[in-house]
């Protein structure tokens, strides 16, 4: 990670002065924060997409997500993660591991914890509404978020949201080390039942799975 130097740090609080000052990307935020809230559960595929601006290398995996309230499991090429609201169990299949923690989830953003992906904003960051792009599913509004812990991983991120259905679309998470994240959402399905089981991982369910327990 580089070190930030005073340079870097005027820059930062200029623009996150700036975005402090913009109540038009707070409207559209909570906009689509309070339809998500209103879903019981929520479902989505996403496609990742990794940056490497460094080496000028990027790759892309395609997932799956689950919501309920605070519980999520998510989906990925040799991972599973699955949080329950409490004890979070990372499986990597290819190696049959699993780790189980319980984080801080008063301290986590949606990094961390995607069930906090669309209400992160107004504890963990300032933003600004920067325009409107037209993409091949519609006009978006492009919205720069600048997080107010400078000592994140990350710079800013930039969220697209579609301006007819108040959806989050894509989300960009622009890393200090040269590496940047973005997910794209689609397929997305709300309230449907989904048991709690789901979000519960059963390490007795597979035989000679080695089991990391950091809870202790």
């Amino acid at each position: 990670m580089q070190k930030i130097t005073i340079i870097h740090i005027l820059v930062f609080t200029a623009c996150t002065l700036m975005a402090q000052q913009d109540p038009e990307a707070k409207k559209i935020l909570d906009r689509v924060a309070l339809k998500t809230k209103s879903y019981s559960t929520i479902q989505a595929d996403f496609e990742l997409t990794i940056e490497n601006r460094r080496e000028n290398k990027v790759s892309r995996t395609n997932g799956s997500i689950k919501i309920k309230g605070d519980k999520y499991y998510m989906e990925s090429p040799g991972s599973k993660v699955y949080f329950d609201g409490v004890t979070l169990y990372t499986f990597q299949e290819d190696i049959n591991e699993v780790v189980i923690s319980i984080p801080d989830t008063n301290e986590n953003d949606f990094v961390e914890d995607p069930s906090k992906i669309f209400d992160f904003y107004n504890r963990d960051f300032k933003y600004r509404l920067i325009g409107e792009v037209k993409l091949d599913e519609g006009w978006m509004y492009e919205i720069d978020l600048f997080p107010k812990n400078l000592d994140q991983p990350y710079s800013r991120f930039k969220v697209l949201i579609n301006k007819d259905t108040d959806e989050l679309f894509i989300i960009k998470a622009i890393g200090k080390d040269g590496i940047d994240y973005s997910a794209s959402l689609f397929n997305a399905k709300y309230n449907a039942d989904l048991e709690n089981s789901i979000f519960t991982f059963q390490p007795e369910n597979h035989k000679n799975i080695e089991i990391v327990d950091l809870r202790f």
